[in-house]
């Protein structure tokens, strides 16, 4: 290879290394670590997050270790479309049993997290995603979306229109 290309290829590789870190430090790297620390009840929070913590490096380190191995075995291509690949799965593992957590209250977050996941799976395909279909999609901006917690406490998950906003439900 010819010295212009190298040093083409060093540049890009340093760009987008710095790209990396400047999005994924303000954006989902700290996520794991957010999250970890409201899912636990306040009595056991310290253990929760000294576990998550932990958890969090081990698969970091299994990632680092494990890569160079892939690397040889699958090429370069086909060990970034398998982290691809899990990248995936984890989207459609959050969708169904992560809840949102924006904008609770720590006693809120107990209300949450103690909603059944069937339930919470329920929400997220009947509440939840259509109202991002026509919020999102279809741009309707008058698209209400009914909130997690009235949904836990209601005996009749058959109801799966898109509400609309109404005096009632937008004074409560």
């Amino acid at each position: 290879m010819d010295e212009a290309r190298t040093q083409l290829r060093t540049g890009l590789i340093a760009m987008f290394i710095y790209l990396f870190t400047a999005f994924y430090s303000v954006g989902e790297g700290p996520v794991a670590f957010m999250y970890s620390a409201e899912v636990f009840p306040n009595i056991h929070r310290e253990q929760g997050m000294a576990w998550a913590v932990c958890v969090n490096n081990f698969f970091a380190a299994l990632l680092g270790l494990t890569f160079p191995a892939m690397e040889r075995a699958m090429t370069t291509m086909g060990a970034f479309c398998f982290y691809a690949f899990l990248n995936a799965l984890a989207f459609i593992w959050i969708f169904f049993w992560v809840p949102e957590t924006k904008g609770l209250t720590l006693e809120e977050l107990d209300q949450v997290f103690s909603v059944k996941t069937l339930d919470f799976d329920k929400y997220q395909m009947k509440t939840w995603l259509p109202w991002f279909f026509r919020r999102y999609i279809c741009r309707d901006k008058d698209a209400y979306l009914k909130p997690l917690l009235e949904k836990s406490h209601q005996e009749n998950w058959d109801d799966d229109r898109v509400y609309a906003p109404t005096e009632k439900n937008l004074d409560a």
